[in-house]
């Protein structure tokens, strides 16, 4: 069990330990071995239960070291896509409490992830796959509910929204949408109201006759019986927010 040092957002140098078989994660690595070493992270995270507690709070360093600049805003997508894929599964194993508290760091962390979603439109890329495990990860656990709790949740949201209807496309199998549509409709029914912006969003893909090309209807993304039975209808639960000024 290796361990190193880290500095973290309002906080002192933490002591970083990594699993057994993990190599340290470093600034100086050069990107095929980083890409090696991640992915050996990557699938020990993969396999960990949420009921380690002591595995838990030992990675809690290890968790903010992953969400630092240097990873979120590596040249690498590779990179990027298997630290989306790691942080995906911290917010499972961490559920319902995720180990990063910092609103600002939030923030980045979801527009981080919302990017790295792009990469599903092209399901015949090489990476293709890790992208799916990425996206069935963050709708399983609803993830993107944790951004209700965050004063600017709307760009999130809207990004995350603006994301999904451009690049789902009729290649898709029902997995991936249904995957998308389980991601977005809890954003819609579970909270307060949608803000404006995020109904204009909404409204211009599905509503005619502004209704542009997308391949989500609004009775799946709204939870109508006959579509989705897995989601109430919505009936009366859009309530727009007043656009601010």
């Amino acid at each position: 069990m290796q361990k190193g040092t880290m500095p973290s957002r309002g906080r002192p140098h933490l002591k970083v330990v990594y699993p057994e078989g993990v190599k340290e994660l470093t600034e100086d690595l050069h990107k095929d071995e980083l890409i090696r070493r991640l992915k050996v992270l990557a699938k020990t995270f993969a396999d960990m239960d949420q009921d380690q507690e002591e595995e838990k709070q030992r990675y809690e360093p290890l968790s903010l070291h992953l969400a630092s600049e240097h990873f979120l805003h590596h040249e690498s997508k590779d990179v990027k896509l298997i630290v989306g894929c790691c942080i995906a599964d911290i917010f499972r194993i961490y559920a319902p409490e995720a180990p990063y508290k910092d609103p600002i760091q939030l923030k980045e962390i979801f527009l981080f992830l919302v990017k790295q979603l792009r990469g599903l439109e092209d399901i015949n890329g090489p990476l293709f796959k890790r992208y799916f495990y990425l996206l069935e990860n963050l709708s399983w656990v609803k993830s993107f509910n944790i951004c209700f709790e965050l004063e600017d949740c709307g760009e999130i949201f809207n990004q995350l929204f603006e994301t999904l209807f451009s690049i789902v496309h009729r290649g898709h199998s029902n997995k991936v949408r249904t995957f998308m549509l389980d991601m977005m409709s809890p954003i819609i029914t579970e909270g307060d109201s949608v803000s404006q912006d995020l109904l204009d969003i909404i409204l211009m893909r599905i509503i005619e006759p502004q209704k542009v090309p997308t391949c989500i209807t609004h009775r799946e993304l709204c939870g109508d019986g006959s579509a989705r039975p897995q989601h109430p209808p919505t009936s009366g639960c859009i309530r727009p927010t007043k656009r601010s000024a």
